[in-house]
């Protein structure tokens, strides 16, 4: 078995999202008979703890004990995640509830697996260099912001709360990959940056100074993280997508009973120190989908213009068989 160790390095660039005419209605799973269809499998990855289960299932056997190979290959961001398993380039990939509606919503043919985790409160921050004029989140406007791509978690999130703070602040975001981030901020190549776990506590611990907790307010435990599939991959192969789905949700319910004994595993299979690992905010690990907050995601997004009125979530996210929602 292939292992990708949680690593903070530099990631491929993003490529054009290649989109093919299919329908948007989702992608039902086909019968199921217990024969899993595919069991070697390349999944898309980025080293944060939001997507922890995928790694956490790999190196405890989860996987393994549902019959699954399983490759983990590092991506950039959601986008290119939902990119690669349209195309079929992987078959699955981590994303988010954010990316994947308003590419969904485009004619993406890509369905929600798994809901793997909710934000943490205080696990996503808005930082600039101590001795930035920077001093508000007001001041923020027109300045350039870096997220690892647009019209994801960071610039949407981020949106979202200066909406609620009812004011008008538009900074200029540019896309830097995370483990880019602090320097970037540090040379002055972009006035703030976006992070979210362990980049946040890494930003901490270089002296940065937070400007703004996109994981507060009207974001407070958002839907946010995900992992995706083709639709024609999951209606292809129902039984290997359920396998996939039952490793993803069982990691989410073992992490969040041994929080200690997760945070003891993470500096063994990522480049954090054991004193940020220790201290890091953590996401809320899921063991079932939570569709109310699925579809509070897209409700946001309505809000902010970016998947249209009759946009349904729920038909583009994947219910494991005999499982309970939230």
């Amino acid at each position: 078995m292939t292992k990708f160790r949680l690593g903070i390095t530099a990631f491929a660039a993003c490529s054009a999202l290649l989109l093919s005419a299919c329908s948007t209605s989702g992608a039902p799973a086909g019968t199921a008979d217990g024969e899993l269809e595919k069991t070697d499998l390349t999944v898309g990855v980025l080293p944060l703890a939001d997507y922890a289960a995928v790694y956490w299932a790999e190196e405890k056997g989860l996987f393994e004990a549902e019959g699954l190979k399983v490759t983990l290959e590092p991506i950039q961001g959601g986008p290119i995640g939902i990119q690669k398993v349209a195309t079929g380039e992987l078959d699955f990939a981590i994303s988010n509830s954010i990316s994947a509606s308003i590419m969904q919503a485009q004619g993406a043919p890509v369905t929600n697996v798994t809901h793997t985790s909710s934000l943490g409160l205080g696990s996503g921050i808005v930082f600039v260099n101590p001795n930035s004029p920077i001093d508000t989140i007001d001041d923020l406007h027109g300045k350039t912001l870096g997220t690892n791509t647009t019209r994801n978690i960071g610039d949407v999130t981020f949106n979202n709360l200066v909406r609620s703070l009812g004011k008008d602040i538009e900074p200029s975001f540019i896309e830097v990959p995370f483990p880019e981030m602090i320097p970037g901020v540090q040379a002055g190549s972009i006035d703030a940056g976006y992070a979210p776990e362990p980049f946040a506590s890494a930003a901490k611990n270089a002296g940065m100074r937070v400007i703004a907790d996109v994981t507060s307010g009207p974001n407070e435990h958002l839907a946010a993280s995900t992992f995706v599939a083709g639709d024609k991959f999951v209606s292809e192969n129902p039984d290997t997508t359920a396998a996939f789905a039952r490793a993803i949700y069982a990691a989410g319910a073992e992490m969040s009973e041994d929080e200690k004994g997760f945070r003891s595993w993470l500096p063994a299979v990522t480049r954090v120190s054991d004193d940020v690992a220790e201290t890091m905010v953590l996401p809320d690990f899921r063991s079932t989908p939570d569709l109310d907050g699925l579809e509070h995601v897209a409700s946001m997004l309505k809000e902010q213009g970016l998947v249209p009125d009759d946009y349904d979530i729920v038909e583009h996210t994947y219910i494991l068989p005999d499982s309970s929602e939230d």
